[in-house]
């Protein structure tokens, strides 16, 4: 359970960005009863827009990859949103305008999130790297939005690169490329 939605299969595939988790693979793992995560990252890549207006290209590939999961499934589907990115807000505006089911979002504190989807009910999850920063999250959005987060993700030294720990917290048992 995320909020008030049920996973058959409690798998949330990740985002991989540019190209990589789009409408298709989320709709196919949201068909076989997991959630499904469109990577926001990159999407208008390629195109001429691209090159003029990346904050318009990547809105609008962001809602075609929206749009067409939306075909493809009426299973669980969302978006990751990395907070890192310039066009951050414009991204988590634009999930929420097309009506996804939750955004994922790490690469930093999203801290402001709440604040993006006041009023919906998307699922906010955000992606953290210790308890520090999950209370963290949790005390800003209880105070400034009377909100929580509908789940968390805690990622480590192996997920992708994107967050991580201390060498020292390592158990490089576990880590046998360090």
């Amino acid at each position: 359970m995320i909020g008030d939605l049920r996973i058959k299969i409690p798998i949330i595939q990740g985002a991989m960005g540019v190209m990589v988790s789009t409408a298709v693979l989320a709709s196919a793992v949201a068909n076989y009863g997991g959630a499904g995560t469109i990577a926001s990252v990159g999407l208008g890549y390629g195109t001429e827009e691209n090159e003029t207006n990346f904050v318009k290209a990547s809105r609008e590939g962001l809602e075609k990859e929206i749009r067409q999961a939306k075909e493809l499934t009426q299973g669980i589907v969302g978006v990751n949103v990395m907070v890192a990115l310039d066009n951050y807000e414009d991204l988590a505006r634009t999930t929420v305008r097309e009506k996804s089911d939750f955004i994922v979002s790490g690469a930093g504190l999203p801290l402001k999130l709440p604040e993006f989807t006041d009023g919906t009910s998307i699922k906010l999850i955000p992606i953290v790297s210790s308890a520090r920063a999950a209370a963290l999250i949790t005390r800003v959005w209880r105070k400034r939005y009377n909100r929580l987060p509908d789940a968390i993700v805690v990622e480590g030294p192996l997920a992708g690169g994107h967050l991580g720990f201390k060498f020292e917290d390592l158990d490089t048992s576990y880590a046998p490329f360090l």
